[in-house]
């Protein structure tokens, strides 16, 4: 009985030292690691004659207009971001006043009539020519001011790193109704992700 024990005894012994050497051993490994993943945003950077808010200046400051009066503006847009962005331009904040009312003057009730009659053109450079007459370009809008409040016009696309110019021309017509009647309105640029 004596020589079970120490039979089962050397049995465990041999089985918890096999499993202890088991233990020692290790199956071949590899580990490789890729260090400093990072994901960075892009940016879209609209300038407007290379100028941000608040220095945009004022394009229109237009007095002593008539009928048969015209003129216009080139202003340039650059996108100085590291993304493709869509340009657009959102005449807002059209407001008539009715001014003067000298004794020719035929309609003398507010709000005033100018802005019924003052034509605005929106032309794009999208080819980037400076030519705003021929087929590569792009007429956004040719209406009077009035209908041009809160809407939104696309010009076109400004890639990275581009610029293009727009024009914004005007036109008077009307009669006695618009004397000494007076239009103010804000133009707001904006880009978007393309």
């Amino acid at each position: 009985m004596k020589s079970k024990k120490i039979l089962a005894s050397i049995v465990v012994i041999g089985l918890l030292g096999f499993a202890l050497g088991w233990g020692t051993y290790s199956l071949f490994s590899d580990t490789e690691t890729s260090s400093g993943n990072t994901f960075t945003a892009g940016t879209l950077d609209l300038k407007v004659d290379g100028k941000d808010d608040p220095n945009v200046v004022k394009y229109f400051d237009v007095g002593n207009v008539k009928p048969g009066d015209s003129g216009s503006q080139v202003i340039a847009l650059s996108n100085t971001g590291t993304l493709d962005g869509t340009a657009k331009i959102h005449i807002k904040d059209v407001t008539n006043t009715e001014g003067a009312n000298p004794e020719p003057e035929t309609d003398t009730t507010e709000p005033g009539d100018l802005g019924t009659v003052l034509l605005i053109t929106i032309q794009y450079d999208a080819n980037n020519d400076g030519d705003y007459d021929d087929a590569g370009e792009t007429i956004v809008t040719s209406t009077p001011i009035n209908s041009l409040n809160s809407l939104t016009n696309v010009l076109g696309l400004l890639g990275a790193g581009a610029s293009r110019n727009l024009k914004i021309s005007w036109t008077v017509s009307g009669g006695n109704e618009i004397m000494g009647d007076i239009v103010t309105f804000k133009i707001e640029f904006s880009l978007e992700q393309a």
